[in-house]
């Protein structure tokens, strides 16, 4: 009696706890009383989500995805920053066209993407992108390949005391900044390094060459666009490039440890008031703040090289978002980008970056930055030249010939020769 009297409890207490635990499921209510079953739906589907950009910024991209999971409980974003070995990453995915459902295109949208890209040029924002950046991310048809959060827009970086100091103006050729380089040395008797280059990193070199073959060879009037584009460049237009670096190496206006020294020593250097001038990005300028918070640090335009022109900024693509055209869940994807696109989160992130917005009419705090961006609003915007003009791969043999012109290795002559022959042969290998 007493065993089934227990049984009949058991029972009761089991049923309670059902019947409790099954009405705790839609005690969530809307304000107008209605269920509200929302946070118990499951994710309906899986969007793999992948970026280049690394540090705080990619943080930034990432609370943002947490943001858009809990504004849309059905997507779940599976989020990743691999950092350095990101262009491997996605190079074996193109080669098994497997390829994440949103992607972040470094600076290759059209070049190297576009195939894998889905068009957005219907997505409401894809009206919006700003002037400048346009064109560097849509083609003659009218394709989006991507959302550009922000964009970059680059010149020579500088410590705006110690041109004030010795009285150093805004240089608009390169002759001119030669001078100023000269004078800088000579009224700080050697204690101030003009240019200061970490070469041992095996990138920071390659600024120069990015930077200085805009006004050499695409921004004058008579250039050779058309010639780098169809294989047909004469290489020996290249040797101004080499030569001119071999020139600012000799005369002391580069840094005597630039084979050894690396971007953070350049970083110090700038940051310590020893360097004036920097073939980097505003971001050099936010790293050199972390050592000290008091420099005061200024952008200017890339001076001219050919007689005629006039200074350039170096630019394109920084941080945006695309979408794989073959993702079986590409309306999620979309979905995805266009909350980026918000005006609320492209001012994070490109306030994170320093950057003017890749979309029109939002208002981004570039700290001292800002007042450059608006001086110099009308200067001329060319995308970095290793993107447009020369053949996967060809960065890594820019780097590698100016380690060895510094050490005595080649000639400038020997440079662009070497540079034809890696560009012939990487041409050759995507055809």
């Amino acid at each position: 009696m007493c065993k089934k009297k227990s049984l009949v409890i058991l029972c009761a207490i089991m049923l309670c706890v059902w019947t409790l635990t099954g009405c705790g499921k839609t005690q969530t209510t809307q304000k107008d009383g209605s269920p509200d079953n929302s946070k118990q739906k499951e994710p309906e589907v899986t969007i793999a989500v992948t970026t280049n950009i690394v540090g705080e910024q990619a943080k930034v991209l990432e609370d943002i995805a947490t943001r858009f999971m809990a504004d849309n409980p059905g997507i779940k974003v599976d989020f990743t920053a691999p950092g350095k070995g990101y262009e491997d990453v996605l190079k074996v995915k193109m080669a098994s066209n497997e390829l994440p459902d949103v992607f972040s295109t470094h600076g290759w949208a059209k070049a190297r993407y576009g195939k894998y890209l889905a068009d957005l040029k219907d997505e409401e924002w894809a009206s919006n992108i700003t002037n400048s950046i346009k064109p560097i991310v849509t083609d003659e048809s009218g394709k989006v390949y991507v959302l550009p959060m922000d964009e970059d827009k680059t010149g020579i970086v500088y410590n705006v005391d110690i041109l004030n100091e010795y009285g150093v103006e805004i240089p608009k050729t390169f002759d001119e900044f030669l001078a100023a380089c000269e004078q800088i040395k000579t009224k700080s008797g050697g204690k101030v390094i003009p240019v200061h280059i970490g070469g041992s990193d095996g990138w920071p070199e390659g600024q120069y060459y990015d930077f200085f073959a805009t006004p050499a060879l695409i921004s004058p009037e008579t250039n050779y666009q058309k010639e780098l584009l169809d294989g047909t460049f004469d290489w020996s237009k290249f040797d101004i490039l080499p030569e001119k670096f071999l020139e600012m190496w000799k005369k002391g206006y580069v840094n005597k440890d630039f084979l050894t020294s690396k971007y953070m020593d350049s970083v110090s250097a700038f940051a310590g008031g020893k360097a004036a001038f920097g073939f980097y990005g505003p971001y050099f300028i936010e790293e050199a703040k972390k050592t000290n918070p008091n420099i005061k640090g200024g952008m200017m335009p890339i001076p001219s090289m050919v007689d005629g022109d006039e200074p350039t900024f170096v630019g394109g693509e920084k941080t945006t978002w695309g979408v794989w055209k073959d993702s079986k869940n590409i309306d999620a994807a979309k979905k995805f980008v266009a909350y980026y696109a918000k005006p609320e989160n492209i001012k994070l992130v490109a306030e994170s970056n320093r950057l003017p917005a890749g979309i029109k009419d939002i208002d981004v705090d570039c700290g001292e930055m800002t007042p450059f961006y608006k001086q110099y609003s009308d200067i001329r915007v060319f995308p970095y030249f290793d993107r447009v003009y020369l053949p996967s791969g060809m960065w890594d043999v820019i780097c590698k010939n100016a380690q060895d012109l510094v050490a005595g290795g080649i000639t400038p002559q020997q440079f662009s020769q070497n540079m034809k022959k890696d560009y012939d042969r990487l041409r050759a290998q995507k055809q």
